[in-house]
């Protein structure tokens, strides 16, 4: 549990809201994501690209990288990178300190990086039915690592694929040449 610390926590935070509300901890749903929101735009991330959520870490400045490179920081012995990504997709976070933000860790292929964002807000169940394959518009700096949409509850609930933003060469390529 400890590797996984805050999505397990997210978890049964779920699994809590399940019993009050009557829903069987999450059976009849076919997708589940982590919720977060950055410069005030709501995403949710497959719950399969998000390898953990962490709050903050306690991080090392690089030289010679993108100024939307935190820094590293070492969490349960390995080195991980550190993305401000609004910072990166060229976007104005909400105004809170670096330190109240959290890290959502991705893991996959030969990357291992944390995405720095505004805030988590849990995780969330869709229905295939939900699922529509509408982007998020051209224009969104969110666009390229956009998968469709879930339209619940009355909201538009974009997808956030880090899969995608894994392949993305400037982000692969954060040294300042």
């Amino acid at each position: 549990m400890a590797s996984r610390g805050f999505i397990e926590l997210l978890r049964l935070a779920d699994l809590a809201k399940a019993r009050k509300t009557g829903r069987k901890g999450g059976q009849g749903y076919d997708w589940r994501g982590v919720v977060f929101e950055i410069a005030g735009q709501r995403l949710v991330a497959p719950m399969g690209e998000v390898s953990e959520v962490l709050i903050m870490p306690e991080y090392t400045s690089m030289p010679l990288v993108q100024p939307w490179m935190i820094g590293i920081a070492n969490v349960r012995g390995r080195l991980l990178p550190l993305t401000d990504l609004a910072q990166f997709l060229r976007i104005t976070s909400q105004n809170k300190p670096i330190s109240q933000r959290k890290v959502i860790v991705i893991d996959h292929s030969t990357i291992f990086s944390g995405l720095v964002v505004d805030q988590v807000l849990g995780i969330e169940h869709f229905t295939r039915s939900q699922y529509r394959a509408e982007t998020i518009g051209n224009r969104s700096p969110f666009a390229p690592y956009n998968h469709g949409k879930f339209f619940k509850d009355q909201q538009e609930w974009f997808i956030f694929m880090p899969s995608l933003l894994a392949q993305d060469q400037r982000y692969i390529d954060a040294a300042i040449s």
